[in-house]
């Protein structure tokens, strides 16, 4: 009898340590998407997986990980990152911006119009009309924890 009762007594600190255990996952969560919504509308959704590991080396297997397409910005592939980080293209080229993470990004162009908002597995297309050079692109959320990179724009 003394064993039940010793069990009875431990289930409220095994359920309090549950629920303690998904406020904070709960809370990191929404600390680390900025608790900001998506302004701007999708062209299109990515579906299924967010990505866990690199595409562009380390990471995942080729063959179980299909090729990003050319002209790709994955945001959060493999954390507050951008993969890749430095994307060439030429004047007038659409390149699609896919959030691949578990947090809300934007794919922001400093000092240009640019500047877009995925939800998670949302993707939107991006015309880039800019002249030929040299520009950075960060995420506005959460380029203080190093999420940038770099367009270079072809004539």
């Amino acid at each position: 009898m003394r064993g039940f009762r010793a069990l009875r007594k431990g289930v409220p600190a095994i359920l309090l340590f549950a629920l303690v255990g998904a406020a904070c996952a709960k809370t990191s969560n929404s600390a680390l998407s900025g608790e900001q919504s998506p302004t701007a509308s999708s062209s299109g959704g990515r579906t299924g997986g967010y990505g866990t590991g690199s595409r562009y080396g380390g990471g995942g297997s080729s063959s179980t990980t299909p090729p990003v397409a050319a002209n790709t910005v994955e945001q959060g592939a493999g954390g507050l990152v951008f993969a890749p980080a430095t994307l060439t293209v030429s004047e007038g080229t659409i390149i699609t911006v896919m959030n691949v993470g578990s947090a809300t990004h934007t794919f922001t162009v400093s000092n240009t119009s640019i500047d877009v908002v995925n939800a998670i597995g949302q993707s939107q297309n991006v015309t880039i009309n800019l002249k030929p050079g040299t520009y950075p692109f960060i995420c506005r959320f959460h380029v203080g924890l190093g999420m940038k990179g770099t367009l270079v724009v072809t004539g």
